[in-house]
């Protein structure tokens, strides 16, 4: 019997099976959102960024939840995120009125339906991915309160 075949065919698997174990062993995190402020009508989207790549547009960019809009006497909502771990989260959210599936903006650049940003900074004209940055550590240990505005 030649052993040194069997310890490469015995090893060889144990090595493959410990590099996948490695490669595809990823963390996640929970991001808990109270958004405030929520109009009558028109499912909630959610758009987490965890870079400023495609902030805060490009939808494919972001990790995408939607919820259905609470009952109506609620005017705000409550939800957990499963995020990837990151260095730093900007999130949008917006409120499909209108059931389309994506934001209305007028001449593609203003928001017609109600909006909000983490931070809730006050900007005029497009958000810069820094303005709705929070860090990850304090993103995971805070519920993030997100206020809705027009």
């Amino acid at each position: 019997m030649n052993f040194s075949k069997l310890r490469r065919a015995i090893a060889l698997p144990a090595i493959a099976g410990s590099l996948a174990t490695v490669v595809t062993t990823a963390t996640a995190a929970d991001l808990n959102l109270r958004i405030e402020g929520l109009s009558a009508t028109g499912d909630i989207h959610i758009y987490v960024f965890t870079s400023p790549d495609g902030f805060p547009k490009e939808e494919s960019a972001a990790l995408h939840r939607s919820f259905p809009r609470p009952p109506a006497a609620q005017n705000e909502l409550t939800a957990r995120v499963e995020v990837p771990d990151a260095a730093q989260y900007a999130v949008v959210v917006f409120q499909d009125e209108d059931g389309n599936g994506t934001m209305n903006r007028l001449l593609g650049m203003i928001p017609q339906e109600p909006y909000g940003l983490s931070r809730n900074p006050d900007v005029f004209g497009k958000p810069k991915f820094p303005d709705a940055a929070v860090s990850g550590d304090s993103a995971r240990q805070t519920p993030l309160v997100i206020k809705m505005r027009r």
